[in-house]
């Protein structure tokens, strides 16, 4: 199984990696993590279909699994006000207050431009070894829905492994840095 969710890591500019909020489509249940595209048509966010089209990033937060495009959950989801829990010390009246709610409808994601390198492993099985540096392989979902590098899937090549993780000194280590292929970039630049 996958153990780590795909994230940026680094921008080769030295910038912050550039991050958008965009509407969810209907229906979506992906993780934190997972690779993204922007829908035809109604310009909604959902799980790319691997292969099919290009990536737009990499989700930071899960899906919301909406009713419909970009409709704000229901109450139940979302209450106003916002849950309190507990008490704080030497305040009587005081309550704590959870961390708010951010479901507006929208998903937020990392792009996956020219710019920005990603943290992420490869397949369960796999070992990174320095020969997988400038390879392109492809990205694939694991039982547990979460997203690797996939060193055995040599369709739709998507990933260019650019550094191993100086992070994982495992004996088999996993972890890699990669960028998405111009080819499969769907926001570029």
């Amino acid at each position: 199984m996958a153990t780590s969710e795909i994230h940026s890591v680094q921008t080769t500019s030295g910038n912050q990696a550039r991050i958008k909020r965009t509407i969810e489509e209907a229906g979506q249940v992906f993780l934190s993590g997972t690779p993204v595209q922007i829908a035809a048509g109604d310009g909604g966010l959902q799980a790319w279909v691997q292969g099919a089209t290009k990536i737009a990033g990499f989700s930071k937060e899960a899906a919301n699994n909406l009713a419909a495009l970009g409709v704000t959950p229901t109450a139940a989801v979302n209450p106003t006000p916002q849950p309190s829990s507990g008490s704080v010390p030497f305040e009587t009246s005081a309550v704590n207050i959870t961390r708010p709610f951010f479901r507006d409808g929208r998903v937020g994601f990392e792009v996956a431009n020219p710019d920005t390198i990603f943290q992420g492993q490869v397949g369960p099985a796999q070992t990174a070894l320095a020969t997988d540096v400038g390879v392109t392989y492809n990205l694939t979902k694991d039982a547990d829905n979460h997203w690797y590098v996939d060193k055995t899937n040599v369709a739709n090549l998507v990933a260019t492994i650019v550094k191993l993780d100086p992070a994982d000194q495992s004996a088999t280590p996993r972890g890699v840095y990669f960028i998405i292929t111009d080819a499969f970039q769907q926001i570029p630049g």
